[in-house]
């Protein structure tokens, strides 16, 4: 067996970054990767705005100005937004503005309603300006030809909303990796079916899918192979085409039915790994066939999730360019519970908050899944060590949204 890290290594050096890339409209490209370094066209804003209701001055007029000795100014126009208005600026004049509307030229200072005495025709005014107070001036938002988003972000609702600001509509993004899942087992049956007096659902595939959708990538396909050295390969044959990656779930271990790792010897895949000195999990196992990578991850729905989030999540971040999906760890107190001594390098599901990390109190079986619905995160325990209230452990975050 090797070592967590350099397992993780193998598997990153084995994949390239995505360089394919397509046009998306701005909504439907969310959450994908930018491909190239965006610029702006224009400034924003590009017209010089008021930003309140009030009055447009000369603030250089304004001196002296307060409460008890106003200065009145001739109101020459008022401007809503979205509204032109040509006036030439003269001493002692004023423009009413509403918030967003354009300041005319050789107005400086907006002095908001609230400091005046709100006339029509003239207007009292109880302050002092100073220049450019209650103004945005043209590019003070963005200046035109700076770089809005930079090749390899991930594209949020801010950039989204940038985007929309400067009229871009369509904007290049990488193509979404591709994954296929096979789940192994002759217990399993599909969701159309009854699972009779022994069957089990694949609950640890449909997880895996639902966090690749989260992630942006996408699922090419979904099967459950029976344990059938010939029919997997026949499968993997026909599928490998149609996906970037191919995880795979289960017949990892040294039983009787365990005969994925024969099979993909048979079929001259390029072994990476097989074991990782970890629990649970252990037995995990990495391919190169048909220049594709193959993770197989174990058969047991936790130990499934744990393989999946510590190999598979720094896989996806080398082929998107996107180093924040790859795990790092954090450094907690534990708030409460303990553990038994860690024969193995071992994965703990707990939950971390602002008192701590807690370790669950039900069960760490490889098998149970339902206990992750009450974690956010797994403690990375030593091997050869115990867990107590106060000390100081390692934790790796699940995603937000599981």
């Amino acid at each position: 067996m090797i070592e967590l890290e350099e397992a993780v290594n193998r598997l990153v050096s084995s994949v390239k970054i995505e360089t394919k890339t397509e046009k998306l409209d701005i909504l439907s490209a969310y959450g994908r990767i930018c491909a190239e370094d965006v610029t702006a066209p224009f400034p924003v804003p590009h017209f010089p705005k008021s930003g309140m209701d009030g009055y447009a001055v000369r603030s250089q007029d304004t001196k002296g100005a307060s409460k008890e000795t106003p200065i009145h100014f001739q109101v020459v126009g008022e401007i809503c937004a979205g509204d032109y208005l040509s006036i030439q600026a003269k001493p002692c004049t004023a423009v009413r503005v509403m918030t967003g509307a354009v300041v005319p030229e050789g107005y400086d200072c907006v002095i908001r309603q609230e400091d005046t005495d709100y006339g029509q025709e003239q207007a009292g005014i109880y302050v002092e300006g100073r220049p450019w107070q209650n103004y945005c001036r043209i590019g003070e938002d963005i200046q035109a030809g700076t770089c809005i988003i930079p090749r390899q972000a991930r594209l949020g609702a801010g950039h989204i909303g940038v985007l929309a600001s400067l009229g871009i509509r369509e904007i290049a993004v990488l193509n979404e990796p591709k994954v296929g899942i096979i789940s192994t087992g002759n217990e399993l049956v599909p969701l159309t079916s009854p699972l009779g007096k022994v069957g089990v659902y694949p609950s640890s595939a449909y997880a895996i899918a639902a966090q690749l959708k989260a992630l942006g990538v996408q699922v090419s396909f979904l099967e459950i192979c029976s344990d059938d050295a010939q029919r997997f390969s026949s499968m993997l044959e026909e599928r490998i085409s149609q996906a970037d990656v191919i995880i795979t779930t289960g017949a990892l271990s040294v039983g009787k039915k365990d005969f994925l790792p024969e099979a993909l010897e048979t079929m001259g895949a390029e072994r990476l790994f097989h074991g990782v000195n970890m629990r649970p999990g252990t037995p995990v196992m990495a391919n190169r066939y048909k220049e594709k990578l193959i993770l197989s991850l174990s058969g047991y729905p936790f130990a499934a999730m744990v393989n999946f989030r510590l190999f598979f999540w720094p896989v996806l971040a080398k082929l998107v360019g996107d180093d924040s999906l790859s795990w790092k760890k954090t450094r907690c107190m534990v708030a409460e519970g303990n553990t038994n001594v860690a024969k193995r390098r071992r994965f703990v599901q707990a939950f971390s908050d602002e008192t701590g990390v807690h370790i669950l109190d039900k069960n760490h079986h490889s098998s149970v899944l339902s206990e992750m619905l009450r974690s956010n995160c797994i403690i990375d325990q030593k091997q050869g060590t115990v867990i107590s209230p106060g000390d100081m452990v390692d934790i790796i975050y699940w995603k937000q949204d599981w």
